[in-house]
C-alpha cells in the first residue's frame, strides 16, 4: 500500500520532535493467512488504527487515518501539510503570508554592522500537543522591536525578524553618526538604533557615550539632528564614508595596512591580533579579536561561490548550544592561500568572510587523543555523543543536510560540543543532491549517487559514536575501518558495548530506510544512558 501517509506523519514528528511507535495490537488467522491490527502512537497518545494482510500494509492504513485526525485537529486542515513540514519556507504570522526572504540572517547582518544585540525572548508554545502554536518576541539592544507566531519555533522566530527588519528599516535608514577622537586621529562611529521625531536613541547610555567622546572633537559638517541624551559639546554628523560604500562588496585597502594576512578592508577595519589558525582546500582560518566587543571570533575565508554563500545562510538559519554560532558574513576582495597548493598568488578574488564562535578547545578529533586515557573516558565520550545528536537534531529539524559529519569538523568550546563546517549543508528539499559530497571515510554509501537524505547523516553518526568509544587510533583505525563501514563491528567492542553497537549497527545500514531518526536515536541515547547510571562502565 501507499506510503505517502508514514512519510508524512515521520517527517512531522521530527519537526516537532514527537515520538511515533507503530504498535501491533493484535494478529488473527492463521500463520499462513493472518491478518494485523496495528495502532499509531505518538508521544504514547493513541491515534488511528489499522489492519492488513503484513504489517507493512495496516500501518499504512493507521497512517492514513492518523494523519486524517492531524489534520481535523488543525485549524486550516488545508494548509496542515505545507505549514508543518517546511518550517523555515513557509514562516508566517497570524495574519501574514509567508515569507521570502531569511530575516533572521538579515537581521544577524545588521547586529554586525551596528553592534546592537539582537535577542529573541519570550518563547511560548500554546494549542495542542500535537498541533502546537508557538510565538516569539525579537528585541534589538533590549528594545522589543517584533513579535512573531507560527507552528514550529523556526517560523515564529523568522516572522519576529521580518517585523523587527522591517521597523528598523523604517525607522532608522542607514544613517551613520561619527565623532573625531583627536588623541587617537582617528572616528569613532555610532549608529543609531531607531528614530523618533525629536529623539535619535542609541543602544549605549548616554553616560557611556559621553565616556567614549571626552577627547571627541566637532566634524567637519554639522549634523541636521539634535541628539537630546548626548552632551551639547559634540557634534555629530553623517558619516560620508558609509554613504559612499553602499556596495554590499567591500574593496580593499592595499598592503600599506601591514597586514601579513589580510587587505580586506572590512575585516581589517572591525578586527586586530588577526592570525591564521587553518588552512585547506577550502580557503583560510583566522582566529582574531573584535575591536567594537574585545571577543575573539573565528573568521572563515573562502572564495565567494555559490556553495560557500550556502553555508553562510545554513548557518544563519541554526541556533542551538551544540552548533558553532554564526555572527554574520560580508564579501569582499582579499588573496587566498591555499594549503600546499601552487594557486597561491597576488591576485584579489572575490571572498565571503564567515564570522563565527571560536572553539578554544579544538576538535573532536583533538579530545579523543587528549582524553583517551582518562579514567571517565567513556562516560564522558558518551556525553560528548549525546551533544553532537542533538545538534544534528537542530539541523534536521531545519529541513537541512549537514553531509559532512566527522570528527574534525565538531569543536569544543568550554567543554560543550559545537558542530561547525557547514560548507556542504543543503536542505532535504532538493530533489537531486550534488553526487560524492563529504568526506568518503565517513559518507554513507548512497551519497555516491544523486538521490539521499538525512539519513547519510545518521551512517555518518554511526562512524562517530564507534570512533569515540572505541577510541582507536590512526593505525587501528585502517585496520578495521572497511569492516566498521559495513557495520562489521570487532568482537570486543561488541562485547564491551553490547547495547551501543546493537543501536550502531542499525545506523550504519546499507539501506537508508533501515536506519533510525535523529529523534528516536536521541531517545534510546537517553535510554542507554539510564541503563548505564546503575551501574559503571567497564574498563
Amino acid at each position: 500500500m501507499d506510503r505517502e501517509y508514514m512519510t508524512k506523519i515521520n517527517r512531522y514528528s521530527q519537526i516537532h520532535k514527537y515520538k511515533v511507535v507503530y504498535d501491533t495490537i493484535d494478529k488473527t488467522g492463521p500463520d499462513h493467512d493472518p491478518e494485523y491490527t496495528v495502532v499509531v502512537k505518538i508521544n504514547g497518545e493513541e491515534y488511528g488504527r489499522g489492519t492488513g494482510k503484513t504489517k507493512k500494509d495496516a500501518n499504512a492504513v493507521a497512517a492514513k487515518e492518523t494523519w486524517e485526525m492531524i489534520e481535523k485537529q488543525h485549524k486550516s486542515p488545508s494548509n496542515m501539510a505545507a505549514t508543518d513540514l517546511t518550517t523555515a519556507q513557509t514562516t508566517s504570522t497570524t495574519s501574514s503570508p509567508a515569507l521570502d526572504k531569511d530575516y533572521v540572517s538579515l537581521l544577524n547582518i545588521y547586529s554586525q554592522r551596528t553592534g546592537h544585540i539582537v535577542d529573541y525572548p519570550n518563547r511560548k508554545c500554546t494549542g495542542h500537543p500535537h498541533v502546537p502554536m508557538y510565538s516569539i518576541s525579537c528585541t534589538i539592544s533590549g528594545h522589543l522591536c517584533g513579535k512573531g507566531t507560527g507552528p514550529s519555533l523556526g517560523a515564529a522566530k523568522q516572522a519576529a525578524a521580518k517585523e523587527a527588519y522591517e521597523k528598523v528599516n523604517k525607522e532608522s535608514s542607514v544613517t551613520v553618526y561619527s565623532f573625531y577622537n583627536r588623541n587617537k586621529g582617528e572616528y569613532f562611529k555610532v549608529f543609531p538604533l531607531f528614530f523618533s521625531k525629536n529623539t535619535i536613541c542609541f543602544a549605549d547610555s548616554s553616560a557611556m557615550l559621553v565616556e567614549k567622546m571626552k577627547d571627541m572633537a566637532i566634524c567637519e559638517k554639522p549634523s541636521p539632528f539634535q541628539v537630546q541624551k548626548l552632551a551639547a559639546n559634540f557634534a555629530i554628523v553623517r558619516n560620508k564614508e558609509e554613504e559612499k560604500n553602499t556596495s554590499d562588496v567591500d574593496t580593499n585597502t592595499g598592503r600599506e595596512n601591514g597586514s601579513p594576512h589580510t587587505v580586506n578592508k572590512t575585516f581589517l577595519e572591525l578586527f586586530e591580533k588577526i592570525k591564521p589558525i587553518g588552512a585547506g582546500g577550502f580557503g583560510n582560518v583566522f582566529k582574531a579579536t573584535s575591536k567594537c566587543d574585545k571577543t575573539i571570533y573565528a573568521i572563515k575565508r573562502v572564495e565567494f561561490t555559490e556553495k560557500v554563500e550556502r553555508e553562510a545562510q545554513g548557518l544563519a538559519r541554526l541556533s542551538h548550544e551544540n552548533i558553532v554560532r554564526y555572527h554574520c558574513s560580508w564579501k569582499g576582495n582579499d588573496h587566498i592561500k591555499y594549503s600546499g597548493s601552487s594557486q597561491n598568488s597576488d591576485r584579489e578574488i572575490l571572498c565571503l568572510f564567515i564570522q563565527m564562535e571560536f572553539c578554544e578547545q579544538g576538535t573532536l578529533e583533538d579530545w579523543i587523543i587528549k582524553t583517551t586515557k582518562d579514567r571517565k573516558y567513556h562516560e564522558l565520550a558518551q556525553n560528548k555523543f549525546i551533544q553532537i545528536v542533538k545538534g544534528v537534531e537542530c539541523i534536521h529539524s531545519e529541513e537541512l543536510i549537514h553531509r559532512d559529519l566527522k570528527p574534525q569538523n565538531i569543536f569544543i568550546s568550554q567543554d560543550k560540543i559545537k558542530i561547525g563546517d557547514f560548507g556542504l549543508v543543503t536542505s532535504v528539499a532538493f530533489e537531486t543532491l550534488t553526487e560524492n559530497r563529504g568526506t568518503r571515510s565517513y559518507m554513507a554509501p548512497e551519497q555516491t549517487g544523486a538521490k539521499y537524505g538525512k539519513e547519510v547523516d545518521i551512517y555518518a553518526l554511526g562512524l562517530i559514536w564507534f570512533e569515540i568509544l572505541s577510541a582507536i587510533t590512526g593505525h587501528e583505525k585502517s585496520k578495521i575501518w572497511s569492516s566498521a563501514r559495513k557495520g562489521e563491528l570487532p568482537k570486543d567492542f561488541n562485547k564491551k558495548f553490547p547495547t551501543e553497537a546493537s543501536i550502531i549497527k542499525k545506523m550504519l545500514s546499507t539501506d537508508p530506510s533501515g536506519r533510525i531518526t535523529i529523534s528516536y536515536l536521541l531517545d534510546l541515547l537517553k535510554s542507554v544512558d539510564k541503563e548505564k547510571a546503575l551501574g559503571n562502565y567497564s574498563y
